[in-house]
């Protein structure tokens, strides 16, 4: 009997990424991972429109066909300069350094600015008929703790922080992340290192995360990493497809 359950997810789903995204998804295919969230960018850095790109459009519909949720993950996903400079304290400082690198989209933004970004997303989402959407993930998992209560405001179901997964209407599920940064050499060494001790020390967690990004898999000791957590977690775990199916 399995000890627990893990979900893993694809973040930062767009045009840009629409090969890497392929890749992994057929990666994923091959080690008998079901369907899995996917986060999608509605204009990933203010420069890839999904209306503008109806084959990708298509594609996501297609993937939506075979059980991957499709989920709303910011706007444009990076912060923009006039969010940044807003007033956030020392913890909204040092989560800008140390989180991400100028991703963290909803980091700063008051609750005016984040139902303004979660509205330009909904209408993208409407015009390409993608769907009813349950789901929104902040890029980076950075925001502002109003954020739930508007996206319950808007009819969202869940939406996840660093810690867990929260719902609209159930309590919240505690599910910690394992996650690979590729950016620069130390990162990857890092991630390589945190992620087999990760496994083992939530092995007693009922549910876990396992958080993919596009261009993870450039990095071939990543994808070693990646391959052998998903096989340990396979062999340890039971897979989800989604948070609706917890």
């Amino acid at each position: 009997m399995h000890a627990g359950r893990f979900l893993v997810s694809l973040h930062d789903v767009t045009p840009r990424h629409e090969k890497a995204v392929e890749n992994i998804l057929a990666f994923l295919d091959s080690l008998g991972i079901p369907p899995v969230p996917l986060l999608v960018v509605p204009d990933f850095h203010g420069a890839w429109p999904l209306a503008e790109h109806p084959g990708f459009v298509d594609r996501l519909l297609a993937w939506k066909a075979k059980g991957h949720e499709l989920v709303l993950h910011g706007y444009e996903h990076l912060e923009r300069p006039e969010d940044a400079a807003l007033p956030s304290g020392w913890a909204g400082r040092l989560r800008r350094q140390f989180l991400t690198a100028g991703e963290g989209e909803f980091l700063n933004l008051d609750p005016q600015g984040a139902m303004e970004r979660i509205h330009q997303g909904l209408e993208t989402w409407e015009k390409c008929g993608l769907g009813k959407v349950e789901g929104f993930v902040a890029p980076a998992w950075l925001f502002r703790k109003h954020l739930p209560h508007t996206l319950w405001a808007e009819g969202f179901s869940w939406t996840e922080d660093h810690q867990g997964i929260h719902f609209a209407v159930d309590p919240f599920v505690r599910a910690p992340v394992i996650t690979w940064a590729s950016r620069d050499p130390a990162r990857r060494i890092g991630s390589r290192l945190f992620a087999p001790a990760a496994l083992s020390h939530w092995s007693r967690e009922s549910l876990i995360r396992i958080a993919l990004h596009p261009h993870d898999l450039d990095h071939p000791t990543l994808v070693r990493s990646i391959e052998s957590t998903l096989r340990a977690a396979l062999r340890q775990r039971g897979a989800v497809a989604s948070p609706l199916h917890l």
